[in-house]
């Protein structure tokens, strides 16, 4: 039963706990953010998945939520008709956006705010997209660099409807105190104590060749002419397509004393793969945030992110890491040399610095802001 005298929130999405990706990181953490603005009695809130089956109990109530379990014809038939009765209905994917288009169009009280992410609004949208962009109370970006792509490609929007609203590390994300590298993960991968590690996690799709660890295999190929004290970990699902590139790049330059495709790692380990690197790098061209950056960053270890997309806002335009031209190998491997030869890192100070800008109590103040705006 909702308690009708405070702000009834619903919040639509696609998918938190089903699938592992940024966008599900996000909504995780939007999710615990939500409750926790509940139990403070400030608002009331109930979430409705278009994937999930049932939610993690310690993110949100299962008997505020409402899976649909990839039913989608009965997932938008019952969020229209329930959302009629929230203050505000918050769509989490520009997909759903014909769900919140219907909502606003019968009911117009309703407010709308629209969470955009990255790449799948970095186009002219059309269709009840295009519609739910000019018809939504808010949207809301969660980076600067996707609110200037929404602006540049769909013409007509109003800029100050649009609220930059960034990432946040998990709440439940395991800050380490200690920042050595794991010995279980050295002897796995057979990594000599003299190494230098770098690491990248990300999903390897052959759709999505934008992440940038195949210009670090070649950029690795350069440096090696000078140092041979490094070895690169890529972390992450591949799939096959992706995977027999990738293996032909290494092939072509020579890189398998190098180069190591870990394949995916699970949550439990995640924090300590970025502690088993030197440096975290993915100079990634379509990036909407890049919550591994800051998820390094909290575990004290330095960053290399691409300059051509929302990697921009995760590292604060340089402030928190290096940034580099993602399409100039020799720039990017210039800041790799520059990087490994640091020779005093201040990990606790690299930890304090990403959690001012992007701990889970600022994401849930943000939050609340962006509600009672």
């Amino acid at each position: 039963m909702r308690r009708k005298e405070l702000p009834s929130i619903l919040f639509l999405y696609l998918t938190g706990f089903s699938f592992t990706g940024g966008i599900e990181k996000f909504n995780r953490s939007f999710l615990k953010a939500l409750h926790e603005l509940s139990v403070d009695d400030l608002i009331d809130a109930d979430a409705f998945s278009s994937y999930d089956h049932q939610p993690d109990e310690k993110y949100f109530p299962r008997l505020r939520f409402k899976g649909f379990y990839g039913n989608r014809g009965f997932f938008v038939l019952y969020a229209i008709i329930k959302a009629l009765r929230y203050n505000t209905v918050v769509i989490g994917h520009i997909n759903l956006s014909l769900i919140g288009y219907i909502i606003k169009k019968i009911k117009p009280s309703v407010r709308i705010i629209l969470i955009t992410h990255g790449i799948e609004v970095w186009r002219e949208q059309t269709g009840s997209k295009k519609k739910l962009l000019l018809l939504a109370d808010n949207i809301v970006s969660v980076s600067n660099f996707t609110k200037q792509q929404l602006l540049q490609y769909n013409l007509g929007l109003d800029e100050q409807k649009i609220k930059i609203f960034p990432n946040t590390i998990d709440p439940y994300f395991k800050l380490p105190t200690l920042f050595t590298k794991p010995n279980y993960l050295l002897n796995r991968y057979n990594i000599p104590a003299n190494k230098k590690v770098l690491l990248t996690v990300t999903r390897m799709a052959y759709s999505e060749k934008y992440k940038g660890y195949d210009d670090v295999i070649e950029a690795l190929s350069l440096l090696k002419n000078n140092r041979n004290d490094f070895v690169y970990l890529i972390c992450g699902k591949a799939e096959n397509q992706e995977q027999e590139r990738i293996e032909a790049i290494i092939n072509q330059y020579q890189m398998w004393d190098c180069v190591k495709l870990i394949g995916y790692v699970n949550d439990n380990e995640l924090n300590d793969h970025y502690l088993l690197s030197d440096v975290f790098i993915m100079p990634s061209k379509k990036e909407g945030f890049g919550i591994v950056f800051i998820e390094a960053l909290a575990c004290g270890r330095p960053v290399i992110a691409g300059n051509k997309d929302g990697s921009i806002d995760a590292l604060q335009n340089g402030k928190l890491g290096r940034l580099v031209d993602p399409d100039n190998i020799n720039e990017l491997e210039k800041a790799i040399a520059d990087t490994l030869a640091l020779q005093h890192i201040n990990s606790f100070t690299l930890q304090q610095e990403v959690l001012r800008a992007f701990d889970f109590k600022q994401y849930k103040t943000r939050l609340k802001k962006l509600l009672f705006a």
